[in-house]
């Protein structure tokens, strides 16, 4: 007995399914990775503010005793 060939037609369709499903996965990946690096970034900005104002505060607290002692 001889096997019937699958239809050509339908094979073509569902290797057009599964690569738009995979290039969408693919899509989602790397908006989350997009997200994901801008809020690093923003972070990293808040980070060096906090860094900033915390170095100025602790200059500010070490010239106090200077000035106790200078007068």
């Amino acid at each position: 007995m001889e096997q019937k060939q699958p239809n050509k037609d339908y094979i073509n369709q569902s290797l057009v399914n599964q690569l738009a499903e995979s290039n969408m996965k693919i899509a989602e990946r790397d908006a989350l990775i997009t997200e994901q690096y801008q809020e690093i970034e923003e972070l990293n900005e808040e980070l060096d503010e906090l860094k900033g104002q915390q170095i100025n505060e602790m200059d500010k607290d070490a010239e106090k005793p200077k000035k106790k002692q200078e007068g």
